[in-house]
């Protein structure tokens, strides 16, 4: 992810949110997670021993903080593996330690392999990436006329508009073939126009997958065994829809408890299980030009393409870099300076945790890997700090800790506050800028923030526990915020580390809520599954606009909202940062009884 702070970590709600922006909860917040102590050593060049010994106090805390079983780590420069071990256990019950070759779940990492793939192809002259995709699958034809334009190069950046997932069957003991992708796709219109912004979509790496296949002759999994995990030298690693079978395998767990890891339908976006010590070779193919062993894996072409922007004329991606695929710009805490462009992409499964960033320029690498759903953050934050300090021993190059912007209440007047006032749609559901004469408050999530005029000119968000005591809000507190007219919208930008990002549009009145208003109250899932077992559903008016609150009887941190929009008696908008773009939720009849449709969820009202 690109940002890894307060988040949901519901398995069913996680699809709701883009990979590149914040999603918050104010329980969260609340539960006042303190950083890990900061670096107090200065690295010398060429000090190794000293990043390790560092990280590996890091990695300590951590873990036992956040109650990690294990956790599994590579640094790579260059053609050289400066440092690859495993930390805590593979699994607890047996007290077997995690290693280098310990395997894990690698996510959505596999989304650079199965992108690397579709580029081999390229290279054979079989594919032209800006071709339609229906030149290749004609089987593909979604229910929206805009879909015949969409290229493989918009799938490969997340720019094609598609739908992100198909919930319903994703995880299951036994999913169906990866291939429903495409009848999947073509039930549902798209949720944004192709290329309007960066909107992730694993249905849409899916879709790759079936390229892939039918274009090399072959099954996805052995073309990718054969035209990239043997050429580079990993032969522990595999594509497959579970946990391998492999004594290496690290046990998954929901938390420090044994769970299940189901296998998953989205083969092609995340099904990729390695170690730290095999992704060492593919960090390695690509700070070397595509060659891995003295052979071309790639060509150099390919790689200066996967790393190069795809996206510098899509102004709604304010800024934000995305590669083929990887993701190309960083946020806050994550940014890295004086090393040129920062790549990276993260992996998460139902239970397995990974992070990547890579350094073309400086050729450094850095891979971890965990088995835990409690080790989003934990991940992230041992890559980039080991990235830091690691660059700081190869090229001398420190990271300077940019203090936040002093409040400066004085600045702002009433009219700028009445001026930022109304009613958002975001990632976070619909959030209300209040002004009260010179103050301005953001009621988000059931709680109020205040939104305090920072120093340099943005605002920024406070929050006192009885209206007392501050609280550091942690990274969310780091980005500032303004309103900004673009694309005829009027945006909410979030700004962090020199890099923008769109938080939400504001909202015009609320519309007419018809037939939906009818359907207010309490809904279960009627072909519920491991990912949604529990969990209820209430259609609600807020302040005007139609929601649907997402909860679970026992576990209160999976939670959320989504504001809808209805745009007929029977389709509504999953509404997260634009107001006029997202995935369909459809009134269906079933048996004579209405039911409303989610991400392939029915959901029956009580």
């Amino acid at each position: 992810m690109l940002i890894n702070t307060i988040h949901f970590q519901s398995k069913f709600l996680r699809h709701f949110f883009s990979h590149w922006v914040v999603a918050v909860t104010v329980l969260a917040i609340l539960s006042g997670c303190a950083s890990a102590p900061p670096a107090t050593v200065r690295i010398a060049q060429g000090d190794d021993a000293s990043v390790k010994h560092h990280i590996e106090k890091l990695i300590a805390w951590e873990l036992q903080k956040h109650q990690v079983p294990g956790l599994s780590i590579a640094l790579v420069d260059d053609q050289r593996v400066i440092w690859a071990q495993g930390y805590g256990l593979a699994d607890v019950a047996n007290q077997v330690p995690a290693t280098a070759d310990t395997l894990y779940r690698a996510g959505s990492i596999s989304k650079l392999f199965t992108g690397a793939a579709v580029l081999t192809l390229a290279e054979q002259g079989k594919l032209d990436i800006d071709q339609p995709v229906g030149t290749y699958l004609p089987a593909f034809q979604p229910d929206d006329t805009r879909a015949k334009a969409i290229t493989l190069r918009q799938v490969l950046t997340h720019h094609a508009g598609l739908p992100r997932d198909q919930m319903q069957g994703m995880f299951l003991a036994e999913p169906t073939h990866f291939g429903e992708a495409v009848e999947l796709l073509n039930r549902e219109p798209l949720a944004y126009p192709p290329g309007q912004m960066f909107s992730y979509s694993n249905l849409g790496f899916s879709l790759l997958g079936s390229v892939v296949q039918a274009f090399s002759g072959m099954g996805f999994e052995q073309y990718m065994h054969r035209a990239l995990l043997a050429p580079l030298g990993m032969s522990a690693s595999a594509f497959e829809p579970g946990p391998s079978a492999s004594p290496n395998m690290a046990k998954a767990y929901q938390g420090q408890d044994l769970a299940v890891e189901p296998a998953l339908r989205d083969l092609p976006a995340g099904g990729l299980n390695t170690s730290v010590r095999d992704m060492t070779r593919f960090i390695q193919m690509m700070l070397a030009d595509g060659r891995s062993g003295g052979k071309a894996v790639l060509q150099p072409d390919t790689v200066a393409t996967m790393f190069k922007p795809q996206n510098k004329g899509v102004p709604l991606d304010m800024g934000f870099d995305v590669g083929l695929p990887w993701l190309l710009s960083t946020l806050g805490s994550n940014s890295i300076q004086g090393a040129g462009p920062v790549a990276h992409h993260a992996g998460a499964t139902i239970r397995y945790r990974s992070q990547m960033y890579v350094l073309p320029q400086q050729k450094l690498g850095v891979i971890v890997m965990a088995n835990s759903d409690k080790a989003t953050g934990v991940v992230d934050r041992v890559a980039i700090e080991t990235l830091k300090l690691a660059l700081q021993a190869k090229s001398g190059i420190t990271q300077t800790h940019t203090q936040r912007p002093a409040w400066d209440d004085s600045a702002l007047t009433s009219n700028e506050a009445q001026g930022m006032a109304g009613d958002y749609t975001t990632v976070a559901g619909l959030v209300r800028l209040r002004a009260e004469g010179r103050k301005l408050y953001a009621d988000m999530a059931g709680k109020t923030l205040a939104v305090r005029k920072r120093a340099d000119g943005l605002f920024g968000l406070d929050y006192a526990v009885l209206g007392l005591v501050s609280i550091d809000l942690g990274p969310l507190g780091d980005i500032g915020l303004s309103l900004r007219e673009q694309e005829g919208r009027r945006l909410l930008v979030g700004s962090a580390g020199g890099q923008d990002m769109l938080m939400g549009e504001r909202l015009g009145s609320p519309p007419a809520l018809g037939a939906w208003r009818n359907r207010l109250g309490d809904y279960v899932i009627s072909n519920p599954d491991l990912l949604s077992a529990g969990y209820q559903v209430r259609l609600a008016e807020e302040r005007g606009y139609l929601s649907a609150e997402i909860t679970h009887p026992k576990e209160t941190m999976e939670t959320g909202k989504l504001l809808l929009k209805p745009i007929s008696d029977t389709r509504a908008l999953a509404l997260q940062t634009l107001a006029d773009g997202g995935e369909s939720v459809w009134v269906v009849n079933i048996d004579g009884q209405e039911h409303l449709s989610y991400s392939g969820y029915r959901l029956r009202r009580k």
